[in-house]
């Protein structure tokens, strides 16, 4: 009876664990670029990948001296940028206070579109205006 449980429950583990693997998520590929606001280097922040048809994986990637690095799946993007930086205000402890200054519309109403390629250049020059 131990060696029938032994047999099925690893057998069950190896079914439900099988649906788990890499080869489920689809191919990525290097988005490389610029991000600028206000004509300034986005100094820190994030990059979001979403697809513009409301299907498949979305991908995030970061933003360093105005620099974009992702690995993001093909297809047209819906491309959202957010970043934060540390004001002159203070809190209630003295701590200065961070907050973010790329607007909603390039954010959560963003209508920036980027289309990623399986083949080719993903070079992407993104200029952000207040």
């Amino acid at each position: 009876m131990r060696a029938l449980f032994a047999v099925v429950f690893t057998s069950l583990l190896a079914l439900i664990t099988s649906g788990c693997t890499q080869s489920d998520k689809p191919p990525t590929y290097k988005v490389t670029g610029t991000v600028t606001y206000d004509g300034k280097p986005v100094e820190s922040g994030s990059i979001v990948f979403d697809p513009a048809d409301g299907m498949g994986q979305s991908a995030m990637g970061g933003i360093e001296n105005g620099k974009i690095t992702a690995d993001v799946p093909a297809g047209e993007m819906i491309v959202r940028i957010s970043a934060v930086r540390t004001s002159e205000k203070k809190d209630q402890y003295g701590e200065a206070i961070t907050e973010s200054y790329i607007p909603d519309k390039y954010n959560q109403a963003s209508q920036i579109y980027e289309t990623v390629k399986p083949d080719g250049d993903n070079t992407f020059t993104i200029a952000l205006e207040k």
